[in-house]
């Protein structure tokens, strides 16, 4: 990655540079070429794996939590410095200002650059062919779900395809339908050409499954319903994911069980060399007096916490319900309870081998019971209440230990998909796709007003950060903003 790092700044610096005839031209024997580069398989993997990079939740509770989940009915932050920045996003006040906004999108672009890089200087590398159309697959994979995490937050953006373009370069954002067939195309490429099995023996990278999980995902975002119901279909019968049943449902995204088969993607933080590149997420969340499994940890001022009427949406005996902490034991043995909207969620747990800050759980992208309930409400949708729907959905709550639901539960098709939202929430919570299920079902803007926020229908979007709309000149900005 630091090899990659410094020959893309070098490539930015050498490209930035003009020279007038006549003038001294002195030959550098320190600085790399461009030449010298790309020229083996290996660079490319370099210049791939960080691609990756930019696409590790470092830290879940600003890149995922609190843009995906602070504003929706799940979770609150109440503490520390860091709540300057969940404030707006919890009251529906953010602006095109917001630093966590741009950090984002920054980061998303310089996840598209790279991989144009690698996409631009592959064809003349000789090698393992195999290899060479399995690192071009990823690349297309990597740049198409950073456009798709673009796309969720942002509406459509510029797309840009290339490494090789002039500072005067100001692109215009795509059409809607261009971003969405664009995506799509993407997806469906990756797919056809990676493995059902990670690349490399190499857990994290992107494999058959994910690609067409992504797709699946565009389609449920689109409301393409047949697509979708289709492409969930494809992914069940690869044959090669299934629900994690071994013990607790909770026990999914313990160090014993963390890259079960449930998982298709991943950012992967459990093979770190050092432990303080891990997520933060524990250390935002623990209140003050948690006793630390495997200490010394730290506990920040930061406090993330779970609002008790999310919790009303749990059954008694849901094994989700133990992914929360409602108490604890402090240093002097006293048991404190937490009380309303005070609960903390800890789903993902501590490890053995962690940093004071830092622990090693990988965040997931994509999970089978993603596949399972997204199945099902597009057959809702298509077919109105459907048997298989029911039984998809069954297939998940079995694996959290609580009742199955029968076809005559449901007395409509409306009432089957408010049921499965409320499924998704105890499925999914602390995984960042809250609020995209939410807008999905016409649900963000009014729950935040029955919560008291002045939300509006335009804060299904974000808007696009100040500082590129003013570098941009072509950029629209969202309405609203």
């Amino acid at each position: 990655m630091k090899k990659s790092i410094l020959f893309i700044f070098t490539v930015t610096v050498l490209c930035s540079i003009t020279s007038c005839d006549g003038l001294l031209e002195e030959k550098t024997y320190t600085a790399l070429q461009p030449s010298d580069f790309f020229n083996t398989l290996e660079d490319a993997e370099i210049t791939l794996n960080s691609v990756y990079g930019e696409l590790r939740y470092s830290d879940i509770t600003r890149d995922a939590v609190t843009l995906q989940e602070v504003c929706t009915d799940i979770h609150l932050e109440r503490s520390g410095g860091i709540y300057t920045w969940n404030e707006p996003i919890e009251q529906f006040t953010w602006n095109s200002s917001h630093q966590w906004l741009r950090n984002d999108w920054e980061r998303r672009y310089r996840g598209i650059f790279k991989a144009n890089v690698v996409l631009d200087n592959l064809d003349p590398i000789t090698g393992d062919e195999d290899r060479k159309e399995e690192i071009r697959a990823e690349a297309v994979f990597l740049r198409a779900f950073n456009y798709f995490l673009l796309y969720d937050k942002f509406g459509p953006v510029p797309l840009v395809t290339t490494s090789v373009t002039n500072v005067t370069d100001r692109p215009a954002r795509a059409t809607d339908q261009e971003m969405i067939d664009f995506i799509e195309a993407e997806f469906k490429a990756a797919a056809t050409a990676l493995p059902l099995t990670p690349p490399k023996n190499q857990y994290g990278r992107p494999t058959k499954g994910a690609a067409l999980t992504a797709l699946m995902k565009l389609y449920l975002m689109t409301k393409d319903w047949n697509n979708a119901a289709a492409t969930a279909s494809e992914v069940m019968s690869l044959g090669i994911y299934d629900l994690f049943t071994e013990g607790n449902r909770t026990e999914l995204f313990s160090p014993d069980h963390q890259r079960d088969n449930e998982f298709i993607f991943v950012s992967v933080m459990s093979d770190t060399p050092n432990n303080d590149t891990g997520d933060g997420w524990l250390s935002h969340v623990v209140p003050r007096g948690y006793q630390w499994m495997y200490p010394p940890r730290q506990i920040f001022a930061a406090e993330y916490k779970i609002r008790s009427a999310f919790l009303e949406l749990f059954e008694a005996g849901d094994e989700r319900l133990d992914a929360f902490l409602f108490e604890f034991v402090n240093a002097d043995g006293e048991t404190i309870e937490l009380g309303t909207d005070n609960v903390r969620s800890l789903k993902f747990p501590e490890y053995p081998t962690q940093g004071a800050s830092r622990s090693s759980d990988d965040f997931p992208f994509f999970r089978y019971a993603d596949v399972l309930l997204s199945r099902a409400e597009a057959l809702n949708e298509l077919n109105g209440l459907d048997q298989e729907a029911v039984d998809l959905l069954n297939m998940v709550r079995d694996a959290a230990g609580v009742p199955q639901k029968a076809l005559s539960d449901f007395g409509s098709a409306q009432e089957f998909k408010d049921f499965l939202l409320d499924e998704r929430g105890r499925e999914f919570h602390t995984e960042a796709i809250r609020r995209q299920d939410l807008i999905r079902h016409g649900k963000f803007i009014e729950m935040a007003i029955a919560r008291g926020k002045p939300a509006q229908s335009f804060h299904v979007l974000y808007p696009i950060p100040l500082t590129e709309i003013e570098r941009n000149p072509n950029l629209i900005q969202n309405e609203g903003y």
